[in-house]
């Protein structure tokens, strides 16, 4: 059994505020309903490469409070998520924002998400925000790996955006 590390709450200010924030926007060739279906159904993001699965730890409805569990790739990395936003306005935007409240990885104090998708004339948008706050020996790390890190964040939005293009085009 992994050890786990709890981090920091955060809110919406940290999204704005972090050390690391990274913002992320695409066209989707989808609906926003067909979007954020797939961005919100269990094993989400499985098609990611940094990926393993993902379950959510809450009944549906989901809402503020609604708790996930990410497994990574290519180890046992986990990630427990709480959210503190969901909402879900049909015609005008789906969003959720969690915090992660405990790594499998040390040195992260602070980790939070934010996943928009609005409609638009032909499919949707979606906005993609990830910030963090590392610990005192991350700091450096983080700062000269901010390349890499960035790299691998823009993956998982171009594979989510892939998987998206063939639900339209299938």
């Amino acid at each position: 059994m992994p050890k786990w590390f709890e981090l920091s709450a955060c809110d919406e200010a940290f999204l704005e505020t972090a050390p690391f924030v990274r913002r992320f926007s695409v066209p989707l060739p989808v609906s926003a309903e067909t979007a954020w279906a797939e961005l919100t159904r269990d094993n989400t993001l499985s098609w990611c490469t940094f990926i393993a699965g993902s379950r959510f730890l809450t009944p549906r409805p989901f809402g503020a409070g609604t708790r996930r569990e990410l497994s990574m790739r290519p180890s046992a990395v986990k990630a427990t998520e709480e959210y503190f936003r969901w909402e879900e306005v049909p015609g005008l935007r789906y969003r959720n924002t969690f915090y992660v409240s405990g790594f499998t990885v040390p040195g992260i104090r602070r980790f939070a998400e934010d996943t928009l998708v609005e409609p638009r004339a032909s499919g949707s948008r979606l906005t993609w925000t990830f910030a963090i706050e590392p610990g005192p020996a991350l700091r450096v790390p983080l700062r000269l790996g901010a390349p890499a890190v960035t790299a691998g964040l823009r993956r998982v939005v171009a594979e989510t955006e892939t998987h998206l293009g063939r639900i339209a085009s299938g």
